[in-house]
């Protein structure tokens, strides 16, 4: 709190020797108003609804701009920074590109993109984007080798090197380009509104100037630098909760954890929670379902957006309300190998858990009944049977997951469901084809539960759970597992044989080799610690081989085009 008041005193010494000197004679009031005139002008402005619209114009088009570059301007920088043959490519264009200025491109981006909304967001995104990706490379490139190498030996594949290492040991550049290129854009934005004045606070203080209105002009870049003030206060949390080492470095591990920020622990709790890892099962179909839709030529940015929001909210409270019933089943212990870490390690209580999962339900819902309302019935339905079955996969004394039929519920509901539901969404149809194209990521998705009912045999027979890996015993549910592998392939390949699917979706083939390690890895292994191994193989398995598929869907939308 001291620190906050002390903040405040040289822009209020300002303020008042600026007032001082207006009302002395020594600035000349025509040209300086005194800041109380400015005030004055400033509440009329937000009383007739002038400077807020103009305020909230200017922030649409600088949010748009920003997102739209920063979010693949960190994925470049990254791969710059990890990658030697990416950084020798890309490196002399971007290095290049930077210095230009970039206000001096808005005539060239108008004669391309003319001179409305499309060209003002374009030069707010090319603004971000170097910024962004230099300091985002800086940030890996600074990484010391040897953190890399103990990753290495340690087991770590690409990925696990870019999400373990590079990305938390850049996270202080990656924080610092944002936050320059927040203020340069909100700088670019605004200059190129007083260029091209079409609504705005550039547009505002143009038109100002026209007729001599000083005043106006004074409250225009006033709010210009509250918004830069107020994005450096944001962004100054922001490091405060992802980088609190960055303040505690020095403090005993105990008193760190206990000042740990209260919103960072939050995150991280649930975060581990809702086991984000296992999303890929829910991102993929949603996402393979819309590019099918695009392939026949419907897309929307916004129905994709919500679809995959709500699937991966139902899919995180399917595995909240799945951990609280295990725990209350005695299925899940603390001894046990899986992933139900909240409550394993008492970071959460079961309560906690399952209200947890309702507020997941509630909200993927709730994205649904949009879905519903703008889309069709059909939703609805979907919508409350993925509900009742995520809920039922482990609730009740007929659980689903209890019975034999965890398999056949994640096929139906993770595979054709959910990827007949997302091309409904955007083309409010179905048909057959979908269907087909659908069973070979249904058939790898129940793969992955299945290893995991592998894994957990014994143990789940000594909770009277019972599971087909079970119930088949040991060397049948190996079977099993070679069936549901060799299932998806097969179907894939007959789906290109009958024109079912475009000959491109063959690129998940490339994806056998990795299927053949974990079979045989599943023929000879046993040990639960072992079989650990075959199932993150088999969830990756599932995510390349669908995203090979999806690859395929885009690359004949392009030969079509072609």
């Amino acid at each position: 709190m001291k620190n906050r008041a002390l903040n405040l005193i040289s822009p209020v010494a300002f303020l008042v020797i600026w007032e001082l000197l207006v009302a002395l004679g020594a600035l000349d009031r025509r040209f300086f108003p005194a800041p109380s005139e400015t005030l004055a002008r400033l509440l009329e402005l937000l009383q007739n609804g002038e400077l807020t619209t103009a305020t909230v114009i200017t922030l649409r088009r600088m949010a748009v701009g920003f997102v739209l570059a920063a979010v693949p301007a960190v994925v470049i920088g990254l791969l710059m920074g990890a990658n030697r043959m990416a950084r020798i490519i890309l490196g002399p264009l971007i290095t290049a590109l930077y210095p230009v200025p970039k206000i001096a491109l808005v005539p060239m981006v108008v004669i391309l993109l003319g001179i409305g909304e499309t060209s003002k967001v374009a030069i707010v995104a090319i603004s971000v984007f170097f910024l962004v990706v230099i300091h985002t490379m800086a940030g890996v490139l600074n990484v010391e080798q040897r953190y890399f190498d103990i990753a290495r030996n340690n087991g770590a594949r690409p990925w696990d090197l870019l999400t373990t290492v590079a990305i938390p040991a850049s996270l202080p550049n990656i924080l610092t380009g944002i936050n320059l290129a927040l203020g340069f854009a909100l700088t670019v934005i605004v200059g190129t509104e007083l260029l091209l004045p079409q609504g705005g606070l550039g547009a505002l203080i143009w038109k100002s100037y026209n007729v001599y209105d000083i005043p106006t002009i004074f409250a225009g870049l006033i709010v210009v630098a509250l918004l830069g003030w107020a994005f450096t206060v944001i962004m100054g949390e922001v490091e405060r909760q992802l980088l609190p080492w960055r303040v505690a470095d020095a403090a005993p591990a105990r008193r760190r954890l206990q000042d740990e920020p209260r919103l960072r622990r939050f995150v991280r709790t649930w975060w581990l929670a809702v086991r984000p890892f296992s999303f890929t099962a829910s991102v993929t179909p949603v996402v393979l379902g819309s590019v099918l839709a695009a392939y026949d030529g419907a897309w929307s940015w916004l129905l994709f957006a919500i679809t995959l929001v709500g699937s991966v909210s139902i899919h995180a409270g399917t595995n909240l309300i799945n951990d609280f019933y295990d725990w209350k089943k005695g299925t899940d212990t603390p001894e046990s190998l899986g992933p139900n870490r909240a409550l394993k390690e008492g970071i959460l209580t079961p309560q906690q858990v399952f209200w947890g999962g309702v507020f997941f339900f509630a909200l993927g819902s709730g994205l649904g009944l949009y879905l519903v309302a703008t889309r069709g019935l059909l939703i609805l339905y979907l919508g409350i049977f993925s509900v009742l079955a995520g809920w039922f996969y482990t609730a009740g004394p007929a659980a689903f997951a209890y019975i034999g039929m965890g398999e056949i519920v994640v096929f139906i509901f993770m595979g054709p469901v959910m990827i007949m539901g997302s091309y409904f969404v955007q083309m409010q149809s179905v048909n057959w084809n979908v269907f087909l194209v659908s069973i070979p990521i249904g058939l790898l998705v129940a793969c992955i539960l299945h290893a995991n009912n592998m894994r957990d045999i014994e143990d789940d027979r000594a909770n009277n759970k019972r599971t087909l890996a079970n119930l088949l015993g040991r060397k049948a549910s190996r079977w099993e597992y070679y069936v549901l592998i060799g299932g998806s392939y097969l179907t894939l390949v007959l789906l290109v044989l009958f024109g079912v699917a475009p000959p491109f979706v063959l690129l998940a083939l490339l994806t056998l080799p990795k299927a053949a390690g974990l079979m045989r890895t599943a023929a000879v292994h046993e040990a639960p610690a072992r079989l650990n191994k075959v199932i993150r193989g088999t969830a990756d398995l599932h995510e390349r081989f669908g995203w090979l598929m999806i690859a395929g869907i885009l690359a004949a939308m392009v030969a079509q085009v072609v």
